[in-house]
């Protein structure tokens, strides 16, 4: 580069900061409390231009409150998704209501400021701002396009039961992930944890085909709890194989239980946050893991706008990767059970092309390759087409702690066959590059995805239908040489043939383990008339 384009360049890069890296500077002056923005490269990304503009992120969570001043100038949005075309729904005790025109909360409905799902909104898109001229919640991609999806009335705690549609229309979590995919986002954030989910299957699967990343907070258990080694859990939201379940660490990467589910690290302690929905001051305290998969998705949103021809797989492979510490190039899983396979690296995401790596989700290769190598688990994404629909099994027992075994639906062979899927479309993109062929990626997991999604709309876009443009050539990456799924014999437990008899709920990975409050979790049965929505949201959280 000649001296006259050498002062240009550094021109456009000073004017970039001016125009960039202020938009939270207007609003608040970045503290303490702020350190997942100002100690882990986001700040310096929005120095560079990357403030995730163009990305689309779904928030599935409680309702938002659209005029919290942090989210009242940005890209955020509500819409209540609801079966058979209703246009409203209410609680149980017909105290709450929703309307598919307007199911968002204002400042002071109900008595709420903030809600948990304005919470997780505010980590990704927030600029700062809070009441009365006060500090809000700033969030890590600044020019992302939020869209909330509520799941549950929003409510003054901020993890505990939380009131569902009953009443009217119903609230199906399948109906809602697939109207997300649907809608083009390509990040879909559930800070939450629900089990025993059977219709959950198809749904997940369905997203891995369009190419979408889902970010789930790993639930905020103090004790040392989870499977004994990552094989994934098809009938939980945020255990399922394939989402990037995520648990809170603090600035030293440092995490507060052993949990073999977990698969990422990310900032959680001493953030900025509220106490509950009737506050309008932030406070300091631990933020849990809601807040840690949160702030994951705005940072996924930095990475692909950055990088908007990689597909999600290839982020996905680009994070397991590249986390702190981590310089073999490969997914390295801790084996202690602490940290999954790190504290994610956001400067290293953003200095890596994902485009180099597999199109193929290294978590759900992780979870089906895993599941082979343990007795307990074998056989738990293999074909099982004499069950009948949602039969429910479960593996022995294989926890940390030797008590608890994986619940297992006939639809989890799904979850290898899309495996499967995935492993051989990137041998075919291997071999199109051996034999020197155009624009390979053409045969990929994400480019032929949609077609073989039984439940895509013509319509769905998630801006990776034409992605990536350009065939980039691997960097002495392949796809990993995973067996596949055995027909090893797999003692089974039968638990029931339906959904209707099933237990199930929600828990909301609570935002912010808040030590002035405490809730306990409750359990609710389903009402077989609406088997496929769990009775109450419960809380995991403490605060």
């Amino acid at each position: 580069m000649n001296w006259a384009g050498a002062v240009v360049s550094t021109m456009a890069a000073v004017l970039a900061v001016a125009l960039v890296v202020t938009p939270s500077a207007w609003a608040v002056e970045l503290d303490a409390g702020d350190w997942y923005v100002t100690r882990t490269g986001v700040q310096d990304a929005w120095g560079q231009g990357v403030t995730g503009k163009g990305i689309k992120v779904a928030v599935m969570d409680t309702q938002v409150v659209l005029d919290y001043p942090a989210i009242a100038g940005k890209h955020v949005e509500s819409k209540l998704v609801l079966k058979d075309g209703a246009t409203w729904c209410m609680d149980r005790k017909k105290e709450l209501r929703m309307d598919v025109s307007d199911s968002g909360l204002r400042a002071g409905d109900r008595g709420l400021y903030v809600t948990h799902g304005t919470m997780m909104a505010s980590y990704i898109v927030g600029d700062g701002s809070g009441y009365d001229g006060g500090r809000g919640l700033v969030g890590v991609a600044q020019d992302a396009q939020v869209t909330a999806y509520p799941i549950g009335f929003g409510v003054s705690w901020l993890g505990g039961d939380v009131p569902l549609c009953k009443v009217g229309g119903e609230l199906d979590f399948a109906t809602v992930l697939r109207a997300a995919v649907a809608d083009g986002n390509r990040i879909v954030n559930m800070s939450f944890e629900s089990e025993d989910r059977p219709e959950l299957v198809e749904a997940m699967v369905d997203a891995w085909r369009a190419g979408v990343v889902v970010v789930a907070g790993s639930g905020n258990d103090t004790e040392d709890s989870g499977p004994r080694d990552y094989v994934g859990e098809p009938v939980k939201t945020n255990r399922f194989p394939g989402v990037l379940s995520v648990n809170g660490a603090d600035e030293s990467g440092n995490a507060n239980r052993r949990d073999g589910g977990v698969t990422l690290l990310a900032p959680a302690e001493a953030t900025n946050g509220y106490a509950g929905g009737d506050e309008r001051e932030v406070e300091v305290d631990s933020g849990g893991s809601s807040s840690a998969s949160a702030i994951t998705s705005g940072m996924l949103a930095l990475v692909m706008g950055k990088w908007p021809d990689a597909t999600g797989n290839q982020v996905l492979q680009s994070v397991v990767r590249n986390t702190q510490g981590n310089t073999s190039g490969e997914p390295v899983f801790d084996q202690d059970l602490r940290a999954g396979f790190g504290v994610i690296d956001l400067p290293r995401l953003l200095a890596t092309d994902p485009a180099r790596y597999p199109d193929v989700n290294p978590l759900l290769e992780a979870a089906v390759t895993n599941s082979e190598r343990h007795e307990e688990t074998r056989g738990m994404y293999t074909d099982r087409s004499d069950w009948g629909d949602h039969l429910i099994g479960t593996v022995d027992s294989f926890d940390l702690d030797g008590s608890t075994p994986i619940d297992v639906t006939r639809e989890a062979s799904l979850v290898g066959e899309e495996y499967e899927r995935q492993k051989s479309a990137w041998a075919k993109v291997e071999q199109c590059r051996k034999d020197g062929g155009a624009d390979c990626m053409q045969y990929s997991a994400t480019r032929t995805g949609q077609a073989a999604s039984s439940s895509s709309s013509p319509s769905s876009d998630n801006g990776q239908s034409a992605a990536p443009k350009s065939d980039v050539a691997g960097d002495g990456a392949s796809g990993a040489d995973a067996s596949s799924s055995s027909g090893s014999v797999w003692l089974w437990a039968t638990l029931g043939a339906g959904v209707a008899a099933m237990a199930a709920l929600i828990v909301v990975a609570c935002l912010v383990v808040r030590r002035r409050r405490r809730l306990q979790a409750a359990v609710a049965p389903v009402s077989s008339a609406v088997a496929s929505m769990p009775a109450n949201v419960s809380g995991g959280g403490r605060w």
